[in-house]
C-alpha cells in the first residue's frame, strides 16, 4: 500500500479547503469522522430487502463487514453501511469538487468502464445506489469507479497526457521515470520454516496517516459464485488497496510496491484482476495467472501468494517483465525492494540500490535476519512480533524509524540517503494483519492491529508542533486527517472473524 499516496488528488482536495470554509454547505462534506459508525434507518422494504443478510459489527478500531447476495445486493450493502468511509474514500480519490483532478477521474473512469466485468460494474452501481440510499447524494456512479481505480489513474493520466480518449495510444507508454507509489512491510513462510509445516502470512500497510484513518474496514464477502472471501479496504472498495485478501479454499494473498515502468492501455485494470483473484482462485498458479493475464503495468507489486497445499510464491510484477519464485519450504520477505532479474532489468537506473542505508533494502536484509531467527518456529504469534519489528538492520540496534519493518518514518532516521522520500515524513505503517492456512480455511479469521504493529502512539499535536509549516504547506484537511488517524490508534491486536 500501500501507498495509497494519491498526491495530485489530495493536493487538488487541499488547494480547495479555503473555499470549502467559506461555504457551509460544502464545508459540512467534511463531518467529523465517526467511530463506530453511524449506519442510517433503512426507512423502506426495498432497502431492508437489499440489506438483508449484511452486518457490521467493532473491533479494537476496525470496522467489520460482513456482504452477501448478488453483486448489486452486496455493493449496496457496501455503501449504505460504511457511506461515511465511503465518501471520503471518494473525495480522498478523486480530490475536491469541480476540480480538474475530478474531470480526469471521470474521464478515465469511463474509459476503465469497459474493461471491467459485468459481475463488478452491477457491485459498484449497487455502492453508488446505497451511498445515495444513505443520504450521500454528491457521490456519482463515476466517482466510486474514480475510487476503486485510483491504483490505475496514473496509468491512463499518462496515456491521455496530451490527448484525449480519442487519441489515447494504442500500445503503451513508457514512464521517463519509475513510481513507486508507496510502501509496506510483508512476509509469507511455508513448510520447515513454520511450526506446523503450513502457510502464514503477515502485512503491514505504509500508508499517509491523513488519509489513512478510512481504511480500516475489513469486508467478508459470501458471494452469489466464487469462494467467501475477506480483504482490508476503505468503504465502496470492491477489492483491497490495503493489499490484503484471504478466501475460503485457504488462498492467501498480499504484496508490496515496486516502481512502474510501462503502461498498456488495452490491459485490464488491477482492481479487476486482484478482486478476480480473491473470488474465484484457491491455488497459487490459478492465482498467478489471474495477475498475470492482460497485465495493464499499473501499480507493479511483489505478490505474497499462498494456498492450501503448502505452497508459497513471490510474484514480482513489472509493465511488461515479471519473476516468479515458488516453495514449499520457505521464506519470503517483501519490503518494496525488487530483487528478480527481470523486473530489475526493466526498472534499470531507478531500481532501488543495495544499499543497507537504503529504506527498502535495510528493511529486505532485516527480513533475512528474522527469517534465520524465527525458522521452523513460524506461527500468528511469531508473525505478530516480526510485523511490530523497530529493529534498524543499518545502525544495528532498536530504533523506530523509517528503515524498519513497522515503518515509523515521522522519527529521525539516522544516515538516510538524501533522496529516499521516507523522511521526517506522516506516511508509515498504519496496520498489521497475520494470518494462517488454518485460519484462512475457518472463516477467513485474521489477527489485526489498527496503528502501529509496535504499539507505539503517532501524536499530531507533538508532530505539528516540530513541524509548523506542515499544516500550511499541507492544508486543513490534511491535518484534520492527521489528527484523527492519531486519536483511532494505536489499538490492541484483535482476532477479527466474520460479523
Amino acid at each position: 500500500m500501500t501507498h495509497r499516496i494519491k498526491a495530485a488528488g489530495l493536493a487538488c482536495l487541499l488547494s480547495g479547503l479555503l473555499i470549502l470554509l467559506a461555504c457551509p454547505a460544502l464545508a459540512s462534506a467534511f463531518a467529523p469522522y465517526q467511530y463506530p459508525p453511524r449506519v442510517p434507518e433503512a426507512n423502506s422494504a426495498h432497502v431492508r430487502a437489499l440489506l438483508h443478510g449484511s452486518r457490521l459489527t467493532t473491533s479494537q478500531g476496525w470496522i467489520v463487514l460482513h456482504l452477501s447476495g448478488g453483486p448489486y445486493r452486496v455493493g449496496f450493502q457496501n455503501g449504505f453501511l460504511v457511506a461515511q468511509s465511503t465518501h471520503y474514500s471518494v473525495l480522498d480519490c478523486i480530490g475536491a469538487v469541480g476540480s480538474h483532478y475530478r474531470r480526469n477521474s471521470e474521464q478515465i473512469a469511463k474509459i476503465v468502464w469497459s474493461k471491467v466485468p459485468r459481475e463488478y460494474q452491477l457491485e459498484m452501481r449497487g455502492i453508488a445506489d446505497g451511498l445515495h440510499a444513505a443520504g450521500y447524494h454528491s457521490d456519482t456512479l463515476w466517482d466510486v469507479v474514480a475510487a476503486n481505480d485510483w491504483a490505475d489513474q496514473d496509468c491512463y493520466s499518462a496515456l491521455l497526457r496530451g490527448g484525449s480518449a480519442k487519441t489515447l495510444p494504442k500500445r503503451t507508454a513508457r514512464l521517463p521515470k519509475g513510481l513507486k507509489k508507496g510502501g509496506c512491510s510483508a512476509f509469507i513462510a511455508s513448510g520447515t520454516a513454520t511450526s506446523d509445516g503450513r502457510p502464514v502470512m503477515g502485512h503491514s500497510s505504509w500508508s499517509w496517516y491523513p488519509d489513512s484513518f478510512i481504511n480500516n474496514v475489513i469486508f467478508y464477502v459470501h458471494p452469489a459464485h466464487g469462494f467467501d472471501f475477506s480483504y482490508q479496504s476503505s468503504g465502496g472498495q470492491i477489492w483491497s488497496g490495503e493489499d490484503w485478501y484471504e478466501n475460503s479454499a485457504g488462498l492467501l494473498l498480499t504484496e508490496t510496491t515496486l516502481a512502474d515502468t510501462h503502461y498498456n492501455r488495452n490491459g485490464t485494470p488491477i482492481f479487476v484482476r486482484a478482486r478476480t483473484a480473491a473470488q474465484y482462485d484457491s491455488t497459487v498458479k490459478q492465482c498467478v495467472h489471474t495477475l498475470l493475464k492482460n497485465n495493464n503495468g499499473a501499480y507493479s507489486n511483489e505478490w505474497l501468494i499462498g494456498d492450501s497445499t503448502g505452497l508459497i510464491a513471490s510474484l514480482q510484477l513489472g509493465g511488461r517483465a515479471h519473476d516468479l519464485h515458488e516453495s514449499r519450504n520457505g521464506f519470503y520477505g517483501s519490503s518494496n525492494f525488487d530483487w528478480g532479474t527481470a523486473t530489475r532489468k526493466e526498472e534499470g537506473s531507478i531500481a532501488d540500490p543495495y544499499n543497507p542505508a537504503c529504506v527498502d533494502y535495510a528493511r529486505y536484509l532485516r527480513w533475512g535476519q528474522l527469517k534465520t531467527q524465527y525458522h521452523g518456529t513460524i506461527d500468528a504469534a511469531v508473525g505478530r512480533t516480526m510485523e511490530a519489528d523497530t529493529y534498524d538492520s543499518f545502525l544495528g540496534k532498536i530504533l523506530p524509524d523509517a528503515r524498519t519493518i513497522c515503518g515509523e518514518p515521522e522519527h529521525t532516521t539516522p544516515g538516510l540517503l538524501h533522496w529516499d522520500k521516507w523522511t521526517l515524513s506522516p506516511c508509515g505503517a498504519t496496520d498489521a494483519k497475520i494470518c494462517t492456512e488454518d485460519m484462512a480455511l475457518h472463516g477467513q479469521k485474521m489477527w489485526a492491529r489498527w496503528g502501529h504493529a509496535s504499539g507505539d502512539a503517532f501524536h499530531a499535536g507533538v508532530f505539528l508542533k516540530h513541524y509548523p509549516t506542515w499544516a500550511a504547506d499541507n492544508g486543513g484537511f490534511a491535518v484534520f486527517g492527521l489528527r484523527t488517524f492519531a486519536s483511532q490508534t494505536p489499538r490492541q491486536w484483535t482476532l477479527v472473524t466474520r460479523p
